[in-house]
């Protein structure tokens, strides 16, 4: 189906090994708490384990593994983008309107593409103007560009900054089961609900 793919095992791997050894600065992990129950068993290939700190639009510091136990949508996005990130924001907005989520069952985590600009003051600002469901949608940025890019090559998300500040990317969402192993991403970009994605996410809420 167009704009709607699975990722295989193996290349969910490929990609997490990528993004933990070949990104300089990311390679060992700061616990910044014991990890919960639900993280207690995350699988190798799973997405939770990035060993990446975040700070959400709240200010409030978390980690991948904080995560574990539902399944999220994730995808990246910068607070400046005037093109593509408006229509993405649209897109998953209107797919959870259709999706109807029970209270807490799902979330949708949106991280920066550009962790030089944007802070939880101009994320929180971000949530504010477009009247994003904060229940649901959580923003963060990452410390710095290592991090980043550690998160991109694992999302399958490849972006370049442009001397006029302007950030070209791809957008893609990936679904991630409770384990954080990806069953499901899209690329279609349209203001309107992504059907194949409301597909999976209706069976990954059963």
């Amino acid at each position: 189906m167009k704009g709607f793919k699975r990722c295989s095992l193996a290349l969910r791997q490929v990609l997490l090994s990528s993004a933990l050894l070949l990104v300089p600065g990311v390679a060992t992990w700061a616990a910044p708490a014991a990890p919960s129950a639900a993280s207690a068993s995350i699988p190798a290939d799973s997405l939770y384990g990035l060993p990446v700190a975040l700070v959400d639009a709240q200010g409030v510091k978390f980690d991948w593994r904080e995560m574990a136990g539902k399944p999220l949508l994730v995808t990246m996005f910068y607070g400046d983008c005037a093109s593509a990130c408006p229509v993405l924001i649209e897109s998953l907005q209107r797919t959870i309107a259709e999706l109807k989520p029970a209270p807490g069952s799902l979330k949708v985590l949106m991280v920066s593409l550009n962790p030089l600009h944007d802070t939880p003051a101009s994320l929180g600002h971000l949530l504010h103007m477009n009247k994003i469901d904060g229940d649901i949608f959580r923003l963060a940025v990452a410390a710095d560009e290592g991090q980043t890019r550690a998160m991109a090559a694992a999302l399958q998300i490849k972006y370049r900054q442009l001397d006029n500040g302007e950030i070209t990317h791809n957008t893609r969402v990936s679904l991630l089961n409770a384990s954080g192993q990806e069953i499901a991403s899209s690329t279609l970009l349209k203001s309107t609900a992504d059907q194949a994605l409301l597909a999976e996410l209706r069976k990954a809420l059963q």
